[in-house]
């Protein structure tokens, strides 16, 4: 979708000035656009243009009719443009992301342990840390978020990121409106969501049923050892960077991983989360593993979340 305007007045014409930063950083590489038929791509610097059928949306909140459930568009905007690239390497990007720097690249082939029983990919898909979470934690209960990792973007080999992608468009409005028609049974931070999912855990959670019979029936579904399965999945097929690693800045939200608030902080998934997860998931040998990085950016991580928030 393209998009225009910022918040606060950063700028305008958000995606003319992503598309330009993407050529800029990678001069050689082919910059794939891909949209909607009836969209205005004036003045937008793309080396392909792919105009897709919109599929729709549907509303998913009682409180507000407008909000809308948009993970079947996401599907088909990114599936399509992932088809089309001939790069062996595919970084799929939010056209409101504004990239700094390309020095992600340099974690791609850093983590080299796996444990068979839960890889599914070539190698790691990289991605971004806003949104990618193991769940909500309020003063009062924890809402479990298994498979919960963020849309916004993604880095990776063609084949892995298509095949992430290559999954069952959701039906509607039963899966927009699933809550309509069944009780929550958890506790969850947004009572008037009716969705069974978002498109986060839905992608993911598609991604992995290709491969292995998993049961996830709704948004916080802790059945069937789906935390820990979780942990095991995302650590062996994802590698989460901390938005200092990434360096990816949205235009449109102005969000920073740093100012999190302080609850959302303990159930995100941050690099040395990631860390963790994979010392302890991926056959790494005792003397290879991470423990004083971890400690060192938890430390940081704190010490500045505190002073900025």
């Amino acid at each position: 979708m393209i998009k225009n305007d910022a918040i606060y007045g950063i700028c305008s014409e958000i995606t003319k000035i992503v598309c330009v930063r993407l050529k800029t950083l990678f001069p050689n590489s082919e910059l794939i656009l891909s949209t909607w038929k009836g969209e205005n791509t004036d003045g937008i610097l793309y080396d392909r243009l792919i105009l897709n059928e919109d599929p729709g949306a549907v509303w998913f909140d009682l409180e507000d009719p407008n909000f809308t459930n948009n993970c079947n568009r996401l599907i088909v905007s990114t599936r399509e443009g992932i088809k089309v690239a001939r790069r062996k390497y595919v970084l799929k990007v939010r056209s409101d992301l504004f990239i700094f720097s390309k020095s992600f690249l340099n974690y791609f082939y850093k983590f080299p342990f796996y444990d068979p029983n839960f890889k599914y990919v070539k190698n790691r898909i990289i991605a971004f840390p806003l949104d990618t979470i193991k769940g909500h934690k309020t003063p009062n209960f924890i809402q479990i978020r298994p498979y919960h990792i963020s849309d916004w973007a993604y880095f990776g080999y063609k084949e892995d990121l298509l095949n992430l992608y290559d999954i069952p468009l959701t039906k509607e409005p039963a899966f927009s409106q699933y809550f309509l028609n069944h009780p929550k049974n958890f506790p969850d931070i947004h009572p008037a969501r009716l969705w069974k999912m978002p498109p986060e855990q839905y992608v993911t959670v598609s991604f992995f049923q290709k491969f292995l019979p998993l049961k996830f029936e709704h948004m916080s579904d802790i059945s069937d050892n789906n935390i820990e399965r979780s942990e095991k999945l995302l650590a062996n097929n994802f590698l989460v960077l901390d938005q200092t690693q990434f360096f990816l800045f949205s235009l449109k939200y102005a969000r920073l991983q740093l100012l999190f608030p302080p609850l959302l902080s303990t159930t995100a998934i941050f690099f040395h989360t990631w860390l963790q997860d994979y010392d302890h998931t991926c056959c790494v040998p005792f003397f290879k593993r991470h423990y004083f990085r971890i400690l060192r950016r938890t430390i940081c991580f704190k010490i500045l979340n505190f002073f900025l928030t």
